[in-house]
């Protein structure tokens, strides 16, 4: 593992999610500093990367997450989701829902989002359970799991396609899933 570069791949992943929680808290009318939350977006939009310099799936992911993240901020370069959605294929169907929600977040009428909603639907797997999905690989420095993933889709198909006959599916087989009571 490539532990030399533990602190920059936590620091963002980790900057990412207290970003996403300002921008939520804000959106629920909590009192959230101004200059807190555009140095986060700030750090954030740094830590973008070009597509070729993607050196494995982990590193596309996290674009993915950074690029969603910024979009929910009205902040996401429209080059580097153009630059994403062309090498789609190195995501993860998690990563894949995340750039669907953020070029959504752009734009409600993107042509793309069609082509992501319907490789994201593809890679369903049903079963009596319901529906749900299974990545190739764990993104352990995502803290990904197919739960995760299943979760993160019925988010985004929620929002983009209220109305897909999987979601009703996805719901029961994330019950079904569920330990602990929880």
């Amino acid at each position: 593992r490539d532990l030399h570069s533990f602190p920059t791949r936590r620091s963002s992943d980790l900057s990412a999610y207290v970003v996403f929680a300002l921008q939520k808290a804000r959106q629920a009318g909590m009192d959230v500093s101004d200059t807190v939350l555009a140095n986060g977006i700030n750090y954030l939009k740094k830590q973008v990367s070009a597509v070729d310099t993607f050196d494995s799936p982990r590193t596309a992911n996290r674009q993915a997450w950074l690029m969603y993240v910024l979009a929910e901020n009205g902040a996401a370069s429209p080059a580097r989701l153009d630059d994403l959605f062309t090498q789609r294929d190195k995501l993860s169907t998690y990563a894949r829902a995340y750039l669907a929600q953020a070029l959504w977040l752009q734009n409600e009428e993107d042509d793309r989002l069609q082509t992501l909603l319907s490789d994201i639907s593809n890679a369903a797997i049903l079963s009596a359970t319901g529906a749900h999905w299974e990545e190739n690989f764990y993104d352990w420095w995502a803290m990904n799991t197919d739960t995760r993933t299943t979760a993160i889709v019925l988010d985004t198909l929620t929002k983009l396609d209220p109305e897909n006959a999987l979601n009703p599916n996805v719901v029961r087989w994330l019950m079904v899933a569920r330990k602990g009571g929880i």
